[in-house]
């Protein structure tokens, strides 16, 4: 086996945020699941519940729970030029593992059906990241860990990681020194989320309308070892460079 690649898979992989504001709309404009309007250039922060037609914390919560239940993920397209991007990494000589965070236990069944359908043989095996506990499923190649990602890449000794987070990238590139594709041209993936359990429209109430996650934007440097790339056409120029 080659040198690992380790690869994200919700909008990595998968239009995953774009899936959920489509969400297999009955009409423009109208969402068949959430009955409300919504748009991937207000997913400000990658926790839902921080962006504008969420509602509140338990309404994303109960929002996500429809989502999932009508197992609406199987509608999310590939994100574009992954299947080529990733078929020249292999190509190249690169072992590719999915690390994600999905929740095992109830999404392992749809992620594979979907895995298999758009990245058939892709992949080494898929890692289900900071579950409650290890478990392995299908010979081996889905496996649950308590693990965190920088945990696990560490253990499989991956040379890179794909993702699209802001927070996983930090810690990756700037505290944990290793290097990270900070991937997509996504708002969420400008800041990192915050602790507080705030909703978009009352965070809104609060700053008086003041668009403030403008100013929360994370500026990288030099030393951090993380690099914006904002398609799978970047990802392969990066790693020939």
């Amino acid at each position: 086996k080659g040198p690992v690649i380790a690869v994200d898979l919700d909008d990595v992989l998968s239009q995953t945020s774009q899936c959920v504001a489509d969400c297999a709309l009955d009409s423009p404009g109208h969402n068949k699941v959430f009955k409300t309007n919504m748009s991937l250039d207000s997913f400000y922060y990658s926790m839902w519940y921080k962006n504008p037609g969420w509602g509140t914390v338990p309404e994303t919560l109960n929002k996500v729970k429809q989502f999932y239940a009508a197992d609406e993920l199987q509608h999310a397209k590939p994100v574009p030029g992954a299947h080529n991007g990733l078929k020249t990494l292999r190509d190249m000589g690169f072992s590719l593992i999915v690390v994600s965070a999905r929740i095992m236990a109830s999404e392992a069944d749809s992620t594979v059906k979907w895995l298999e359908k758009y990245f058939d043989g892709m992949f080494e095996c898929v890692v289900f990241s900071s579950q409650p506990e290890e478990t392995t499923g299908n010979n081996g190649r889905y496996i649950g860990t308590t693990l965190q990602k920088l945990q696990i890449c560490i253990l499989i000794d991956a040379k890179l990681l794909i993702d699209d987070l802001m927070e996983t990238a930090i810690t990756f590139g700037r505290e944990g020194r290793r290097p990270v594709l900070l991937f997509g041209n996504y708002e969420w993936n400008k800041r990192v989320n915050t602790d507080d359990e705030w909703a978009f429209h009352e965070r809104l109430d609060i700053e008086g309308g003041r668009e403030w996650w403008k100013e929360e934007d994370v500026e990288l440097t030099p030393n951090d070892a993380i690099w914006r790339v904002h398609n799978w056409i970047e990802v392969i120029e990066w790693v020939r460079a």
